[in-house]
């Protein structure tokens, strides 16, 4: 009887760490032709993004457009001068003395 119990608790504590890594070996990797199908699916359309048949869309808010764009050829401007121009601007300063 003793001998059994101590057999069966001694099989039971070699058998779980090979049971742990089977189970680790099981589990399945993430294959790269998974990834490109979930990446394909993304692009597909659903209903909540297709347009409203039974309303109009919302109109185009002109106005915010016009001023984010002024506000953005206001930086833009200047700061390619600076970038693009500086090597007119050098020569110039400079007078070809170097």
């Amino acid at each position: 009887m003793l001998t059994r119990a101590a057999v069966r608790t001694t099989a039971r504590a070699l058998r779980q760490p090979l049971q742990q890594q089977q189970q680790q070996q099981q589990q399945r990797s993430i294959s790269m032709m998974q990834n490109l199908r979930t990446l394909a699916r993304s692009f597909e359309s659903h209903p909540f993004q297709r347009l409203p048949v039974s309303s109009r869309g919302a109109a185009g808010d002109w106005g915010k457009l016009v001023r984010r764009s002024s506000k953005q050829v206001v930086v833009f401007v200047p700061l390619a001068f600076a970038i693009l121009g500086w090597p007119w601007v050098a020569a110039e300063v400079m007078d070809g003395n170097v």
